[in-house]
């Protein structure tokens, strides 16, 4: 399918009509600076109703990658793509491209090594995904608005584990350094924010009050006045002194910040219900699975409860993966992490923005702050610990004093243990998975000379993705990545760069153990 490419904003009715006949539309922003929209036209609803939504999702505007709006506009796609992307656009759309006017000079396509290439795409009957925290849900709906049939398969309750949190925040913590890390980041956490007011518009699961980055060690001072340099970035993030913190978080604030306006806190579990809400998805809870065989033409899956059958198997099974037979031998490891819950007081009710630093503070939701969390590597147990409670008060009361003074624990509230999933580059592997064992023969010639060129494809499991070990960002990270996955999976334009695909690709520690030569079975 052709992608529409337009080397400005073109009026308003005109972009409504193309959207009407155009699955995909695509605009050249040429500047780092926020595009200004042409004007709708007096007596047309449609048009500013456009208009306004373009303004506040231009809010969330990033320069790093694509900005993709997909419920903007009336069966069709919008991306907005940035200068660094402009005579790149093949990477991203394929040759399928059809210009409105003078088209702009474009380079051949990014060619990756084999074993970052995607396989093959074939015919999708039926996806089964596997987990249903915030990236199994979201990778479901992806694929389900898309027309494909989903089962999830949940070993407990949805979003009863890593993204069982009473509140979360959605921001992105990032660099100011030109990394894939702060790449995914900028372009994950302003494609969830767009997700979450699309399916939870006027909610009381979540608060857009912002989230303020406080500077509470010389590192992040550091860190926070790199990123304040950023001009181009002051409608994402822009920094306050001590006062005008306060000013915005309703009480006193001791420190400068980081301030992301359009930050959230949010419930996950609500977000994760809206996502799974769809007559293409079905849910099975508490129904682990327990073995995945493929036959040469479907994958039969088990559970202790029945036999399903799916064309195409999607795991997003956060800190199971380890445990899946699949998944075992690639490098992943756990990090323990519990928050804490406190009933609110006549003063900490005053707090109106989300506070974060070595830990975070929500403001109150139904009368309690959820605040926390606490980060131990290698550890699977995910019982509720005193500990752990004293802990996060202890780093409360580094973050806000005052707050923490009056805080304390009710009886009947207890915070949330769960084991987060995470990776030795501490980015999530997500797109197709190779078959381990037949890329160690294909590929055995890496370990004689790492760049020694190999022309042979991948061997891949057959119609297995990964979408798991987002760690602690996934609600920024997750989302962008299920649809990364649907893309690969149909065969459509992929949100992510190549070099990005490339870093966050399953194969990478494959191909990695095979150089070093590593044993990975």
């Amino acid at each position: 399918m052709q992608t529409l490419i337009y080397r400005c904003f073109p009026p308003l009715n005109q972009l409504l009509h193309d959207a009407r006949h155009h699955p995909r539309l695509a605009v050249c922003l040429e500047h780092t600076c926020l595009p200004e929209l042409p004007p709708p036209q007096e007596g047309f609803p449609e048009e500013q109703q456009l208009h306004q939504r373009l303004q506040q999702q231009l809010t969330c505007l990033q320069w790093h990658g694509a900005n993709l709006l997909r419920h903007l506009l009336p069966g069709a796609e919008l991306w907005l793509m940035p200068p660094k992307t402009l005579d790149h656009l093949h990477d991203y759309f394929g040759n399928q491209l059809q210009w409105s006017g003078e088209p702009l000079p474009q380079a051949a396509a990014t060619i990756l090594p084999p074993w970052f290439t995607a396989p093959a795409v074939t015919p999708v009957k039926h996806v089964a995904v596997i987990g249903a925290g915030i990236a199994g849900a979201a990778t479901a709906r992806a694929l389900a608005e898309r027309g494909v049939s989903v089962s999830v398969l949940e070993a407990g309750k949805p979003a009863g584990r890593a993204s069982g949190n009473r509140q979360g925040l959605l921001y992105a913590k990032i660099s100011a350094h030109d990394t894939a890390q702060t790449e995914l980041l900028l372009c994950g956490y302003g494609y969830s924010k767009r997700l979450l007011e699309h399916l939870l518009p006027d909610s009381e699961y979540w608060g857009a009050s912002g989230v303020l980055h406080l500077d509470h060690d010389a590192a992040e001072t550091k860190r926070n006045r790199a990123l304040a340099s950023m001009t181009h970035y002051q409608h994402l993030f822009r920094p306050l002194d001590a006062a005008a913190a306060s000013a915005v978080a309703g009480i006193p604030v001791s420190q400068s910040a980081l301030y992301w306006p359009q930050g959230v806190w949010l419930h996950p579990a609500a977000w994760v219900r809206a996502l799974l809400d769809h007559p293409a998805i079905t849910l099975f809870p508490h129904q682990a699975l327990q073995h995945a065989r493929y036959d040469g033409q479907y994958w039969q899956l088990t559970t202790a409860q029945q036999q399903l059958c799916a064309s195409h198997l999607v795991y997003c099974t956060g800190a199971d993966s380890r445990h899946q037979a699949m998944l075992s031998p690639l490098p992943l490891h756990s990090i323990r992490g519990q928050t804490s819950l406190a009933a609110a007081n006549d003063y900490s009710r005053r707090l109106r923005s989300a506070l974060s630093g070595a830990s975070y503070l929500a403001p109150a939701w139904q009368n309690i702050h959820t605040y926390g969390a606490t980060f131990i590597p290698h550890d699977d147990d995910d019982s509720w610990r005193s500990e752990d409670e004293h802990r996060n008060h202890s780093e409360l009361a580094a973050l806000h004093p005052e707050i923490a003074a009056g805080l304390h624990t009710s009886v009947g509230l207890r915070g949330h243990a769960a084991i987060r999933c995470d990776s030795p580059d501490h980015l999530p592997l997500v797109g197709p998975l190779g078959d381990i064992a037949a890329m160690q023969t294909v590929y055995a010639k890496l370990a004689l000379d790492r760049k020694y060129r190999l022309t042979a494809p991948c061997p891949y499991q057959p119609n297995v993705y990964l979408n798991i070990a987002h760690g602690s960002r996934g609600l920024a990270t997750a989302p962008l990545c299920a649809e990364a996955v649907a893309a690969d999976l149909l065969g459509l334009p992929n949100p992510l760069s190549p070099a990005l695909r490339a870093t966050l690709h399953p194969n990478r520690y494959i191909v990695r153990a095979i150089a070093r030569q590593q044993p990975l079975l």
